[in-house]
C-alpha cells in the first residue's frame, strides 16, 4: 500500500513518525480550496506531486516550522 511518511526532527532526531494511506489524502485534498494548495505550495509543499507521483527516485519534501519556540524540520515522502 502506498503510504505518504511525515516525520518531525528536532536537533537531527527523529521525534515522530506518522505513515498515512495516499488514498485518502487524495480524497481529502480534493475538498481543499485552490488558495489551500496556494499556500502549502508557498510553504514549499507540493501535493500533487506528493499524491500523484509515478517516479520511483521522487525527493523527499522539507518543511521547516517552529512549535513552542523549538525549530523542527519535517520531511515529507511517499513510499511505495
Amino acid at each position: 500500500m502506498t503510504t505518504i511518511l511525515i516525520e518531525k526532527y528536532v536537533e537531527g532526531a527523529c521525534v515522530e513518525e506518522l505513515r498515512i494511506p495516499v488514498g485518502p489524502l487524495q480524497f481529502v485534498a480534493g475538498l481543499l480550496p485552490g488558495s489551500a494548495f496556494q499556500e502549502l505550495q508557498r510553504q514549499g509543499l507540493d501535493i500533487d506531486a506528493l499524491l500523484n507521483e509515478t517516479n520511483p527516485d521522487r525527493a523527499v519534501q522539507w518543511l521547516d516550522v517552529e512549535e513552542k519556540n523549538v525549530r523542527k524540520r519535517i520531511p515529507i515522502s511517499r513510499q511505495d
